[in-house]
């Protein structure tokens, strides 16, 4: 890899290798299974005890929520690609992204079933790093990857008779590489996450659902799973609404 690290060649090639990568999660249907609720509870004594003693009832069934109810989708995110092009000249990439600890989403459930993640402060980080090496001489020969890129989840989906079905839509915001041989590094055209269809049961405590292919080392390995975590029965809490971070 000579300093200039031929950036048109290598970042076309990843930037395919990526493609292929999101269509095939893209065509997978994913199988599986809250937070606390923002809406204000009656006040007062008995009235009060009542709506929470329904509620935690609801939950023990399984039951979709009798009113608007904040849940959270736990979130883990790995994934490697590792590709050696042959011949002379070939070149290794290997590239990992992985959620920090913690990761979350959110989403709305109403007394009608219908599942929304409008104005929810729904992003997550993701963790990047990696390596480039190329067979031919030069003065930068592997060069080391590194990055944290911000992803965006849009929810939406339906509760039916105490199954929660979701639409997950991904999008990173941005994608910024750091190269060790150089300045920061694009990788070339819009790098989404898949669109994934969610099952979650809501009579099995902590459901979940998600997709796990390969193992770790492999050309291609993905690990993908959400948790729904049901919703506190006790007092409102609020949920800190805060911007998304600049890229």
């Amino acid at each position: 890899m000579n300093g200039d690290i031929k950036p048109g060649k290598r970042w076309m090639r990843i930037g395919l290798y990526c493609g292929f990568l999101i269509l095939g999660l893209a065509a997978c249907s994913l199988l599986g299974t809250g937070a606390d609720d923002l809406e204000p509870t009656v006040t007062g004594g008995e009235s009060q005890d009542v709506e929470l003693g329904q509620q935690e009832q609801a939950l023990k069934k399984g039951e979709c929520p009798e009113k608007r109810s904040l849940y959270s989708l736990s979130y883990s995110h790995v994934s490697e690609l590792n590709i050696s092009e042959m011949g002379d000249g070939g070149e290794e990439f290997h590239i990992k992204e992985e959620s920090e600890p913690g990761a979350s989403f959110y989403l709305w459930i109403d007394s009608s079933g219908k599942v929304s993640s409008e104005d929810l402060p729904n992003f997550v980080t993701i963790n990047v790093s990696g390596w480039v090496k190329d067979d031919t001489t030069g003065s930068c020969p592997v060069q080391y990857l590194q990055g944290a890129w911000t992803l965006t989840a849009d929810i939406t989906g339906t509760c039916k008779k105490g199954v929660v079905r979701l639409l997950v839509v991904e999008h990173f915001e941005n994608h910024e590489l750091t190269g060790s041989c150089g300045d920061p590094i694009d990788l070339p055209g819009q790098i989404s996450g898949p669109e994934v269809d969610l099952q979650f049961d809501l009579s099995i405590p902590m459901t979940n659902d998600g997709i796990s292919s390969g193992s770790p080392g492999d050309q291609t390995y993905i690990f993908y799973w959400y948790q729904l975590v049901p919703p506190d029965p006790g007092p409102p809490a609020t949920l800190d609404v805060v911007p998304l971070p600049n890229p």
